[in-house]
C-alpha cells in the first residue's frame, strides 16, 4: 500500500490553503488510485517522499485512522463501477475550489505516472475523475 504519510503534516496554522475536507478527499483519491494501478512501485513511493509535506492535517483527526478508514471505503467500491462513479461524485463534491481540484488532479497524475507507464484503467480513471470534477 502507498503510504501517504509523508504528503501531510500537523502544524498550528494550514498554509496549503485547502480546507481538511479537501485534504480528506484528497486522500481517498490518491488511496483510490493506488488501488486503481494495481503495482505500487518504489517509484510511488518516492513521489510521496519527494513531494515533501506540502499539506497540513488537523491535529485532532488521527491520520492513520482517516487512511485506514479510507482503504475500506475504497476496498469495497472496486468491484462496481456504479460505486466508483458516486465515489469520484463524492470526491469532486468535497473538492469544492479551482485550487483543491488542480491539485488533486495533478497528484493523480503523478500517481499514475510515476511508475513509467501509464494502463488504460489508470488512463479511463483519470479521464472519468476529471470529467467528474470539471463537469
Amino acid at each position: 500500500m502507498l503510504s501517504l504519510k509523508n504528503l501531510f503534516r500537523k502544524q498550528p496554522a494550514p498554509s496549503d490553503g485547502l480546507t481538511q475536507g479537501q485534504r480528506e478527499a484528497i486522500v481517498d483519491l490518491l488511496n483510490y488510485c493506488s488501488f486503481i494501478d494495481h503495482d505500487i512501485s518504489a517509484a510511488e513511493g518516492e513521489l510521496i517522499d519527494n513531494l515533501g509535506h506540502q499539506f497540513h492535517w488537523d491535529a485532532k483527526i488521527d491520520f492513520d485512522y482517516y487512511v485506514n478508514k479510507s482503504i475500506g471505503v475504497v476496498r469495497g467500491i472496486l468491484e462496481s463501477v456504479d460505486s466508483q462513479r458516486d465515489f469520484l461524485a463524492g470526491i469532486a463534491k468535497r473538492l469544492d475550489s479551482k485550487q483543491s481540484r488542480a491539485t488533486a488532479l495533478s497528484l493523480a497524475d503523478k500517481i499514475f505516472k510515476s511508475d513509467g507507464r501509464v494502463t488504460p484503467e489508470e488512463s479511463e480513471t483519470y479521464q472519468a475523475f476529471r470529467k467528474t470534477i470539471t463537469g
